[in-house]
């Protein structure tokens, strides 16, 4: 009995050992073929193209003119974008695939937003259904990015630069769009934008548009190549000293300009209504070019 005590443990210990990896083999497989029964699908999915656009969808899910159209009716977001950034990738083409049957789509504010979209490079999925044609601008933005200045250093900041480059907040301007939740919070550092210490931007949406205003101050003071050096730039968690560097500043001089920008649009907006307990003035503590 005891001569066998030893047998049986090993044997015990190699089939913990083999279920194991017949687990990791499992699960192997299906991460690998989730990616290739994808492909499969998409390749015998039906397909239109356009200058600088091509649409699939299931087929059958949609006639071709109305992909056609589709695809049309995005040819003038593409132009306005890709002069902004100096027509770099005039011949880029963007895949835009309709799918009824994707999954893990992204949430905004914690409510599911229709239509999501995912954005792989320069190819972007959304689901099929009637709200497909309102596919956010920021979706064509982010692949035309991709195209034009490879892949980004920052998901958050690219995401920015994706608005920036769209030009508007839900329709409206970005900067007056902005100038309204600066009313609402007062004015934000860079470093809040960045990182949001302490919580003081309790809307990611806020924080996004007040990120998309930022990098139009950008834009603006230091042009298109300016935004590229900050898109390029490798950053797990961007820091105020981090895109100081990548942008060849200071961290003075970035909150400054960025403060003297926001105020431009602040001084041309209407009052906050009496009793909201807000009053926008200029800082008296506006840091200058040069200060310690």
């Amino acid at each position: 009995m005891t001569e066998n005590a030893p047998s049986k443990r090993g044997l015990s210990k190699f089939l913990k050992t083999l279920f194991l990896a017949i687990v990791v083999v499992v699960a192997a497989i299906f991460i690998y073929l989730s990616p290739v029964r994808q492909f499969i699908r998409e390749s015998f999915m039906q397909r239109v193209t356009s200058a600088h656009y091509e649409i699939l969808c299931p087929t059958g899910a949609l006639s071709q003119d109305a992909m056609m159209e589709f695809a049309k009716q995005r040819e003038p977001l593409f132009a306005a974008m890709d002069k902004m950034l100096g027509n770099a990738d005039s011949n880029a083409t963007i895949h835009i695939i309709l799918d009824p049957k994707l999954r893990g789509l992204p949430r905004a504010d914690g409510i599911l937003e229709s239509p999501l979209y995912l954005v792989s490079g320069t190819t972007i999925r959304t689901t099929l259904n009637k709200m497909y044609t309102k596919l956010p601008a920021a979706a064509d933005a982010q692949a035309l990015l991709y195209a034009s200045w490879g892949k980004p250093g920052n998901a958050q900041l690219a995401r920015w630069i994706a608005t920036w480059l769209v030009g508007e907040w839900r329709g409206a301007e970005i900067g007056m769009a902005a100038g309204e939740v600066e009313q609402r919070l007062g004015h934000k550092r860079v470093e809040t934008l960045l990182g949001n210490p302490g919580g003081e931007i309790s809307s990611p949406n806020d924080q996004d548009l007040l990120g998309a205003a930022w990098i139009s101050e950008i834009a603006e003071f230091g042009g298109a190549d300016t935004v590229r050096k900050l898109y390029a730039a490798k950053m797990a968690h961007p820091s105020v000293a981090e895109v100081a560097q990548a942008l060849g500043t200071t961290p003075i001089e970035l909150d400054r300009k960025w403060q003297l920008w926001m105020y431009s649009y602040l001084a041309g907006m209407p009052s906050m209504p009496s009793g909201s307990g807000m009053q926008m003035k200029m800082p008296m503590d506006m840091p200058m070019a040069g200060s310690h």
